[in-house]
């Protein structure tokens, strides 16, 4: 660590991951995730910290030109959720990444620097993080559990209902498939960091699938929308704010 904090481009931003031993009753390595806008200042601290004692090993990736802080917490959570779900080490961050808002421009130059890094990585570090193909699972990523009423076979399809904050929606829905019905009133609001679901409202309002209602604040379904799945088409509904598809859907019967 020494003769890593005496390199020049310490003094800049950028990510590390700190790998170290097991925790006790575990085989499993320990891999710490971070970034910062001073390396050196951050990766000091980390030195003279006594609860990182199991650390071992570290991989800094810098670059001044690229690494503002937005950037830097997408590969974050990029890599926080890769080793968490391909690689060979447990997560040992005690907090997640901060939350962030990232432009067109900084996840697409996120997603170059997480390709240049993982090859690197791997050489650094064989089997911390996919090698290949990033894994896709969002951080604190957890089993997706299907509306209540649902058919678990997928063979009988069932209707449903949700509100969210003015908005009211029925669906019918059959395996993953989920049809929103005409009639249903949505959010007219969408949030900033949803561009596929700004994309599909755009499409659907010049195709007349999506009329305004008597209050602004709503957008009222005339035709059918079909989505892959409940949690997609919760989100629809609420303009992407962050809404779990099993509690908010409710099974016409049981009303």
């Amino acid at each position: 660590m020494d003769r890593l904090l005496d390199l020049p481009a310490m003094l800049g931003p950028g990510l590390y991951i700190l790998v170290g031993m097991p925790a006790p009753q575990s085989t499993k390595l320990r891999a710490v995730v971070g970034e910062s806008g001073m390396l050196q200042e951050r990766l000091a601290a980390h030195a003279a910290d006594p609860t990182l004692d199991f650390v071992w090993d570290a991989c800094v990736a810098t670059g001044p030109r690229i690494m503002n802080e937005t950037v830097r917490l997408i590969l974050q959570r990029a890599f926080v959720d890769e080793i968490a779900n391909h690689g060979f080490a447990t997560i040992a961050n005690r907090q997640d990444a901060e939350r962030f808002t990232a432009t067109e421009h900084d996840i697409a130059t996120a997603a170059q620097v997480t390709e240049d890094l993982r090859p690197l990585l791997d050489m650094a570090m064989p089997g911390l993080v996919a090698a290949v193909e990033p894994v896709k699972a969002p951080i604190g990523a957890r089993v997706v559990m299907a509306p209540r009423g649902l058919d678990p076979l997928g063979l009988v399809r069932t209707t449903h209902t949700m509100r969210w904050r003015g908005a009211l929606a029925t669906a019918t829905m059959r395996g993953g498939e989920t049809v929103l019905l005409p009639g249903s009133r949505i959010v007219a609001d969408v949030c900033a960091n949803t561009q596929w679901l700004r994309e599909k409202r755009i499409e659907l309002i010049g195709s007349g699938v999506l009329v305004p209602g008597d209050d602004a604040r709503y957008l009222t379904v005339a035709a059918f929308v079909t989505f892959r799945s409940a949690r997609e088409a919760t989100a629809f509904v609420t303009g992407g704010a962050s809404a779990s598809a099993r509690l908010t859907w409710m099974p016409i019967d049981e009303l």
